[in-house]
C-alpha cells in the first residue's frame, strides 16, 4: 500500500528544484526582455526574432519523451543533471556568439534540453517527495518558479545596456542552480521506481491510454493557447488599445509584470486553498477556464483604463490555478503506474511543448488575420484574444478525454489503498471458499 509520508529532505528538493527552474526560465525568456538589443545585434528581423523565442520548445517538443523514458529506466537525478549541463553549455554559448546569429540559435536549442528534462519529470519527482496532501502546494511552488523567472527575465532584460550582459548573468544563474540542486538533492530514502522493462515495451503501453492522450492534449491547449499567446502580445496588445501612445508601453511592461508576479504568487497558494476543496478536478478547471475565456473574450473591448488593469488582475487569479492542474494531472491518473510516470510526464511535457511553439504563431496569427484582414492594430488584437476565449472553453472541454481525476494526490493515495484493499479482501474470501470446497 501506499502511505502519506514526510520525508526530512522533501523542502530541500523543492528548493533546488524550483531555483534551477527559474534559473532555466531566466535564460530562455530573456531574449524576450532585451528583444531590442537582440535585434540590433544580431541584425534580425521579428520572425527571426521569434525562432529565438520559440527554439527551446522545439528542443522540449523532440526530447520530452526520451527524457522520460530514461528517466524511468536509469534514475531521475542522472537525467535531470544532464539536462542541466547541457543548457549550461547552451547559454554558454550564447556569450561568445558576437552577432552570429547561427551560433545563438545554437546554443539556445542546446538550452532547451533542461527545461524538457525538468517538464517531463517533475510529477514523477514531486510525486515521490511529496506523496499526499503537500503535493498540490508543492506543485503550485513549481510552476510559480515559471513565472518568477519570466518575469524577472522581462524585468531585467529591460534594463540592461547590452544583451552580452544578460548573456554572463544567465550563464552565472544556471551554474549556481546546478550547484545548489547538487548540495541539496538526496537518493530517495525508499529508492527509486525503476521500470525493468524494455523502454519500448512500457512506451508501447503509456502511448495506449487513453487518458495520456488526454491530458497531454489539455496541456497542449494550455499552455499553447491560454498562456503563451497572452504572454506573446499582451505589451503590444495594450499599446494598441491604449491609442499606439508610446509612453504607454512603459505601463504595459509594468502590468505584463504584475500580470506574472501574481500568477506566481498565487499559483503557490490556490491549489490548495481553491482546487483541492474540490472533490475532483473538471469543477475547478471549469471555473478556471470559462472565467479566463469571458475575460480574454471582453478585454480588448473595453476602452483602456483601471478596467483593464482589473480584468488583468482577474485573469491571473484564474489562470494561475490551471498550471499546477496540468502539470499535477500524470500523478492524478488512475491508470498509471508509479514507475512510468516520467514517460507520462514526458508525453505531456512534449504536446505542451508543441502547443507553445505551434499555436500562437502559426495557428492563432494566420487565423485572425484570415478573418480580420489585419496584420496589426486593435482590430487584429481583439481576434487574438476573441481566439484565445474561444481556445479556454475548448481547453476544459478537452477534459472529457480523459478519466475526472481527484483534485489533489492524498485522495488518489487513498482511493488506490481502499482498492488494494479490496482486491486483498476478495483474495482472501476466495481462498476461504476454495478451502471450505475442499
Amino acid at each position: 500500500m501506499q502511505e502519506e509520508k514526510l520525508y526530512p529532505r522533501r523542502w530541500a528538493i523543492l528548493i533546488g528544484m524550483t531555483f534551477i527552474l527559474v534559473a532555466i526560465q531566466f535564460s530562455v525568456i530573456l531574449p524576450g526582455g532585451g528583444a531590442i538589443l537582440v535585434m540590433q545585434q544580431y541584425g534580425i528581423e521579428p520572425m527571426m526574432f521569434s525562432m529565438i523565442m520559440t527554439a527551446p520548445y522545439l528542443t522540449g517538443f523532440l526530447f520530452a519523451i526520451p527524457a522520460g523514458a530514461f528517466a524511468d529506466r536509469i534514475g531521475l537525478n542522472k537525467v535531470l543533471v544532464t539536462g542541466y549541463v547541457l543548457c549550461l553549455i547552451g547559454v554558454a554559448i550564447r556569450i561568445f556568439s558576437g552577432s552570429n546569429f547561427t551560433l545563438l540559435m545554437v546554443g539556445t536549442i542546446i538550452m532547451g534540453f533542461a527545461p524538457a528534462a525538468l517538464n517531463a519529470n517533475s510529477a514523477k519527482l514531486l510525486r515521490a517527495w511529496f506523496p499526499g496532501k503537500a503535493n498540490s502546494f508543492a506543485m503550485g511552488v513549481y510552476t510559480a518558479g515559471m513565472s518568477f523567472g519570466a518575469a524577472l527575465a522581462l524585468y531585467y532584460g529591460s534594463h540592461i545596456a547590452t544583451i552580452n550582459e544578460g548573456w554572463v548573468f544567465s550563464t552565472v544563474l544556471v551554474a549556481i542552480g546546478i550547484v545548489i540542486w547538487l548540495v541539496l538533492y538526496r537518493a530517495h530514502p525508499a529508492g527509486e521506481e525503476i521500470d525493468h522493462e524494455p523502454i519500448g515495451q512500457y512506451l508501447s503501453v503509456v502511448l495506449k491510454n487513453k487518458d495520456v492522450w488526454g491530458i497531454s492534449i489539455f496541456a497542449f491547449l494550455v499552455f499553447g493557447a491560454m498562456s503563451n499567446p497572452n504572454s506573446s502580445f499582451m505589451v503590444a496588445a495594450i499599446t494598441t488599445l491604449a491609442g499606439g501612445d508610446p509612453s504607454v508601453a512603459a505601463q504595459a511592461g509594468d502590468l505584463s509584470t504584475l500580470n506574472t508576479v501574481i500568477a506566481a504568487t498565487l499559483s503557490m497558494i490556490l491549489p490548495v486553498v481553491f482546487v483541492a476543496r474540490f472533490k475532483h478536478m473538471r469543477t475547478p478547471a471549469a471555473i478556471c477556464c470559462f472565467a479566463c475565456a469571458i475575460i480574454y473574450g471582453v478585454l480588448y473591448f473595453v476602452p483602456y483604463g483601471p478596467a483593464t488593469w482589473v480584468l488583468y488582475i482577474l485573469q491571473a487569479i484564474f489562470f494561475c490555478s490551471m498550471m499546477p492542474i496540468v502539470k499535477m494531472l500524470p500523478a492524478l491518473l488512475p491508470s498509471v503506474k508509479r514507475e512510468h510516470l516520467g514517460v507520462v510526464g514526458g508525453v505531456q511535457a512534449t504536446f505542451q511543448n508543441f502547443g507553445m511553439f505551434l499555436i500562437a504563431s502559426y495557428v492563432l496569427s494566420p487565423i485572425v488575420i484570415a478573418v480580420t484582414g489585419q496584420t496589426d492594430g486593435l482590430v487584429f488584437y481583439q481576434g487574438i484574444y476573441v481566439g484565445i476565449a474561444i481556445l479556454s472553453v475548448l481547453s476544459f472541454l478537452s477534459m472529457f478525454l480523459f478519466a475526472n481525476v481527484r483534485s489533489n494526490v492524498a485522495d488518489k493515495i487513498a482511493d488506490d489503498n481502499a482498492s488494494l484493499k479490496e482486491v486483498a479482501e476478495d483474495d482472501a474470501e476466495g481462498i476461504l471458499e476454495g478451502e471450505h470446497i475442499g
